[in-house]
């Protein structure tokens, strides 16, 4: 049972939201109020605004006055020391109670307040519904982001809260990674695990045999606003009453009131470890895992319960607005569960939590050891050279050991290739696929994440090539990428049975293009787009008014700061330099739609070629034009208009 009991319209200071972010308590406002007063009792100076009659003290007498003018002024004073103390209470009730007031509005500003109860038995919950940004960020992510909370309380004590972020996300689709990022760690993660840098559900999340899940989840995921619950906590005690369930619904629910319209809502489960902490006091290892993944599965059972789905084979549930989604016919039985890397059972034999960090590469750690003992392939393929490698897989295979030691995985369900293809060892791979016996089985067998050994490279590199880990936090950058390195070249060339590849296959393969339709290797069948849409209407713009030359010069002067000056000069009174000009970004868009990169000499050779008549671009070159200046303002604003 549930009512609204009240609704706020006015704007209050928010609650702290954790104990990191709490603002003063108690205890130091009661300190500061003592030393205030000890301060005002102590005769420091202390500026109100009262009575300035009152504030006025009586003129000091000159020693040449007499006695009865001076037993009148000390009468005076006296009865001023007599009231002054009635008149301190005064002063400091009115102080206190501003200072009170002031402490009262600590904390970030909230908003839309609202208030709801929910009955269970014969108890009776309320809940607060308010926006508020996080302390010391209220203004930073307004822009395109809004925080929604929930606390729920029992006579007038929380049990309960949660809170998620409403992301408007065409605000930030330039640059969708780098802002993500900054509010916190949990809309990071979901941010660079779902999402490309601009903000589209990743392409194996919806085509990937494994990666795809369910396959209910596409291209819709890449349009519009979202909303991430980003934390949920019930007190222990107080879990199976629906008090979380209630949470989240009304998470949800304001999260869709008012202008903001969320396509779907997103949630990564987890599990709290003071919450498991003392159920694992003095377990063994095995025991400790079990109970951390019961409660993992219990989150995710309750979000499941409320509707969300898992995403492709992500650690993301999401729950769409629209009823009519196929997510929502999924039951809750048949959603999807990636496969899970085999447990840990590995303890270091001195101390179980101690980690090689920094250990010389010459340096062999103790789990390096282990590996030798039960996957000495796999050993080899991380310790030894490439060439070294190659001979101990020979030598190997010389010995006469069992055919399945080949196929044989580790706890992640890498194979020797898997491992092989992302240590670069170009040579062991080339040996392996045609000369192990086992190179068909070795390239399609597939590891715990769902992917081949030239699917795990790939996703490898894609990684190194468009992010970068410091600590916490993750940098995107992909515009700093020249292409990756010949050993990586090879291996990719190796495993895709490219033997000699071709200038615009080994060019494919140095800039990454997986989809097989990158111009010259690099060249975006979307960038390919925005820069030929850039380059047909700034040529249809500078056919406008071309016949006057002075108001054409005027209305285009953003599109010639490229030119030299004194084509500029000349473009007021000579019409062939203007229509020469703008046939440039013609022939600009003709090298694209030719399925050419818009280099220089492209864009030259498309000039020559088109034979034009008159022949108003020759003479824009012949004179000192310069197809860079065309190209430079192409690129300019396509990448003005994606930002």
């Amino acid at each position: 049972m549930e009512s609204n009991a009240a609704e706020s319209r006015g704007k209050r200071r928010a609650d702290p939201i954790s104990p990191a972010r709490e603002g003063p308590s108690q205890s130091t406002s009661i300190a500061n109020d003592r030393k205030r007063r000890d301060n005002l009792n102590s005769g420091e100076i202390v500026t109100f605004t009262g009575n300035e009659e009152d504030e006025q003290d009586n003129p000091i007498s000159d020693e040449d006055e007499d006695e009865d003018e001076e037993d009148s002024e000390d009468m005076d004073n006296d009865s001023e020391e007599g009231d002054s103390d009635e008149e301190m209470d005064a002063f400091e009730r009115d102080f206190y109670d501003d200072f009170d007031d002031d402490e009262e509005s600590i904390g970030p500003e909230e908003t839309e307040v609202e208030q709801k109860e929910y009955s269970l038995g014969d108890q009776k919950f309320t809940f607060k519904i308010f926006l508020a940004e996080d302390e010391g960020h209220e203004d930073e992510f307004t822009r395109w982001m809004q925080t929604i909370h929930v606390h729920c309380s029992y006579e007038g004590k929380e049990i309960g809260r949660g809170f998620g972020r409403y992301v408007q996300r065409d605000k930030i689709r330039g640059s969708f990674w780098r802002d993500m990022e900054e509010p916190c760690q949990g809309l990071s993660e979901i941010a660079f695990e779902l999402f490309d840098r601009y903000g589209r559900l990743r392409k194996e999340l919806k085509d990937h045999p494994i990666q795809k899940g369910t396959g209910v989840w596409g291209s819709e995921l890449d349009l519009g606003s979202f909303f991430v619950i980003e934390d949920l906590l019930i007190d222990k005690e107080w879990r199976r009453k629906a008090i979380g369930t209630k949470i989240v619904t009304y998470l949800i629910e304001k999260s869709q009131a008012g202008s903001r319209h969320p396509q779907f809502s997103l949630v990564v489960p987890g599990w709290l470890t003071r919450d498991v902490q003392p159920d694992i006091q003095g377990k063994t290892k095995d025991e400790q895992r079990e109970i951390k993944f019961c409660a993992f599965d219990n989150a995710v059972l309750f979000h499941r319960s409320l509707g969300f789905r898992r995403i492709g084979a992500s650690s993301c549930f999401g729950l769409a607005t629209d009823a009519r989604h196929p997510a929502h016919a999924i039951l809750l039985t048949d959603d999807f569960d990636p496969a899970a890397e085999e447990p840990d059972v590995y303890e270091h034999p001195e101390h179980e939590g101690f980690v090689d960090w920094g250990v010389p590469q010459n340096r062999e750690s103790w789990r390096l050891e282990l590996l030798k003992d039960r996957l000495p392939l796999h050993h080899a393929a991380i310790t030894l050279p490439d060439s070294e490698c190659v001979e101990f897989f020979k030598a190997w295979k010389k010995s006469e050991n069992p055919a399945d030691k080949w196929t044989k995985v580790d706890r992640y369900s890498n194979n020797i290739l898997h491992i092989t293809a992302c240590e670069l060892k170009i040579q062991a791979v080339r040996w392996l696929i045609d000369d192990s016996g086992e190179g068909q089985i070795l390239s399609l067998a597939r590891n715990v994440k769902g992917y081949t050994p030239i699917e795990e490279l790939e996703s490898d590199l894609e990684t190194k090539r468009t992010r970068r880990h410091h600590g916490m936090l993750t940098v995107d950058i992909s515009d700093n990428f020249s292409g990756f390195a010949p050993e990586a070249i090879s291996c990719l060339a190796a495993l895709r049975s490219l033997n000699n590849p071709s200038q615009i296959q080994y060019a494919q393969l140095k800039f990454g293009c997986t989809c097989g339709l990158c111009i010259d290797g690099f060249l975006s069948p979307r960038m390919s787009f925005a820069l030929l849409c850039q380059a047909e209407v700034t040529h249809d713009m500078l056919n406008e008014d071309v016949k006057d030359g002075e108001m054409w010069r005027m209305m285009h002067d953003d599109l010639i700061n490229h030119v030299a000056p004194d084509i500029q000069q000349n473009f007021t009174t000579n019409k062939s330099y203007r229509q020469g000009f703008a046939n440039t970004f013609y022939h600009a868009a003709i090298t694209l739609r030719n399925n050419r990169s818009p280099t220089i000499l492209n864009v030259l050779d498309e000039c020559i070629d088109a034979r034009e008549w008159p022949p108003y671009t020759k003479s824009f070159l012949q004179r000192g034009g310069k197809p860079e200046s065309v190209l430079r303002i192409m690129f300019e604003n396509t990448q003005a208009q994606d930002e």
